[in-house]
């Protein structure tokens, strides 16, 4: 039985902090409740828990294991039967362990989404969710399918955005490489050739920014890496996050593409909740957390707020520059006649292509740019080289 950290405030009204056992968040929650104690925070103590070291499983493994989940329950297969299949049948040990853990908290007496609920990083806090208003409603393998269809829906949106990079980024490494190429190899040899004589401009800056290279690349290489740990530093800090997130859907051709694709995995998530029956406000926040954007974050813990006091989403989605009109009147429209979960879902749809043209549209407009830019290098190079060597000739004769 894993064992939880809870921070409390006794009946003097001091925070405490507690560690107990118990099955799962709630059955903690509860206990210390009963005995006088007001629960402010939950966290299973990872020192107890043998396998949270082991919870970054690959995404297709948990798609697979939502899948043939799903199959074995529609073919009367007990819950915990099940969950003993796929544990025998789990290619990772790391994914073994997760599922025995499963399998001994269901046998135990606890329910599915209780014991998956200790794995939340694993099953994603939207599954459990699913996994639980099935449990509710009777449909846990409908709920299972919808979750594995999901989860791969969205891994090949993350896919497809990675590898619209992945061309460029090749290009940007290649450029970089042909430049210390030259620098290292090339602009040294011709230096020795070219002598101190009189040389032109453009080979004079050539050959001083080879030498000043050479002579300073650690000082240059310890630059760059304290530039780029600073960056990671404000990405990561939680005061300055918000405010990068916020600028960066305003950058050209690479905000589009972020803010567009914040808003298919918002309304595909909302889609897949309010199809298992889960309400509106529960679906609210657990789509707000699969979206990493703290600006978008933001706006959807705003409109959870607007609908909490009374509001519709369609008025708490009104004044906000993140969702376009046509997400507005779409969720205004599955209002009116009662089928949210469907006009969620064509939103994403719509703007599921409208991202792959806005993907194609970076990538047309990124990759040219980086191969002027390596051309323009390469040219320079060259004409400062053989600049050098007419004026070494034209000075010889």
């Amino acid at each position: 039985m894993p064992e939880f950290t809870c921070i409390c405030l006794n009946t003097g009204g001091r925070k405490v902090k507690i560690n107990i056992n118990a099955v799962s968040e709630t059955e903690a929650a509860t206990n210390l409740k009963s005995r006088g104690f007001t629960v402010i925070e939950v966290e299973i103590n990872s020192a107890s828990n043998p396998f949270i070291f082991l919870s970054r499983v690959k995404r297709k493994e948990v798609i697979l294991f939502f899948t043939m989940f799903a199959t074995l329950l529609k073919s009367d297969v007990s819950i915990s039967e099940a969950v003993g299949i796929l544990e025998d049948q789990a290619e990772s040990l790391a994914m073994k362990k997760i599922l025995g853990n499963l399998r001994e908290r269901i046998e135990a007496g606890g329910s599915l989404s209780e014991a998956m609920e200790e794995n939340e990083k694993v099953f994603t806090k939207m599954g459990v969710n699913m996994v639980r208003a099935g449990e509710l409603g009777g449909i846990l393998d409908v709920s299972l399918e919808r979750v594995a269809k999901h989860l791969a829906e969205s891994a090949a949106l993350r896919l497809k955005m990675i590898l619209s990079l992945m061309y460029p980024s090749i290009i940007l490494v290649v450029a970089l490489v042909v430049v210390i190429f030259l620098v290292v190899f090339v602009i040294p040899k011709f230096a020795t050739i070219l002598g101190s004589g009189k040389l032109p401009p453009n080979t004079k800056f050539l050959l001083d920014s080879s030498d000043y290279l050479q002579n300073n690349w650690k000082k240059i290489l310890i630059g760059i890496s304290g530039f780029f740990c600073f960056v990671i530093v404000l990405f990561k800090n939680e005061q300055t996050k918000p405010y990068i997130d916020k600028y960066v859907l305003k950058v050209p051709v690479i905000g589009p593409v972020l803010r567009f694709g914040a808003i298919v995995r918002f309304t595909k998530t909302m889609a897949a909740l309010l199809g298992s029956s889960i309400n509106l406000v529960d679906a609210l926040k657990a789509s707000g957390e699969t979206i990493e954007n703290r600006a978008v974050n933001s706006v959807i813990e705003n409109m959870t707020t607007k609908v909490l006091s009374g509001e519709s989403l369609s008025s708490a989605l009104e004044n906000n520059k993140i969702f376009t009109p046509m997400t507005k009147a779409l969720i205004k429209i599955g209002e009116h006649s009662g089928l949210m979960d469907q006009s969620m879902n064509t939103a994403g749809e719509l703007h599921e292509k409208m991202l792959e043209d806005k993907i194609a549209k970076m990538s047309a407009m990124i990759e040219p740019m980086l191969i002027i830019v390596l051309g323009v290098i390469v040219g320079y190079v060259a004409w400062g080289l053989i600049s050098g060597m007419l004026a070494m000739y034209t000075g010889a004769v």
